[in-house]
């Protein structure tokens, strides 16, 4: 069974885990601010483990299915989840190599949204 489906509204749905992306890269090199206010309506940003679920660790540059996720950058994505050494950061992953790290909110960073499925 394929992982992930592309859907005709500009989302995708992962099998896995049963959530629906945003198809598209909905901002890129934005603070943490801007980065939530780019999410529609019953969107959000995901967790720190529901972005890691992305990584394609076969693929890098960006490390990530391309045929569902065309538009991706090699570069840092928000989280939603906080870090624990610093109030003022977050998590974010880099679909460069596909690796995990923490980023202070005012440093820009790309935004992908998600939602809970059907």
């Amino acid at each position: 069974m394929q992982r992930f489906t592309t859907n005709e509204d500009g989302t995708v749905t992962d099998s896995s885990t049963g959530l629906i992306w945003s198809k598209e890269t909905l901002a890129r090199d934005v603070p943490y601010d801007e980065a939530v206010k780019q999410l529609g309506e019953g969107w959000r940003l995901p967790t720190v483990q529901e972005l890691f679920s992305l990584v394609d660790h076969s693929r890098d540059e960006p490390a990530i299915d391309v045929d569902a996720f065309p538009d991706t950058d090699s570069d840092w994505y928000w989280t939603s989840t906080p870090c624990a050494w610093n109030d003022t950061a977050v998590w974010v992953v880099s679909f460069y190599l596909g690796n995990v790290g923490g980023s202070h909110r005012y440093n820009g960073g790309c935004v992908r949204a998600v939602r809970a499925g059907q």
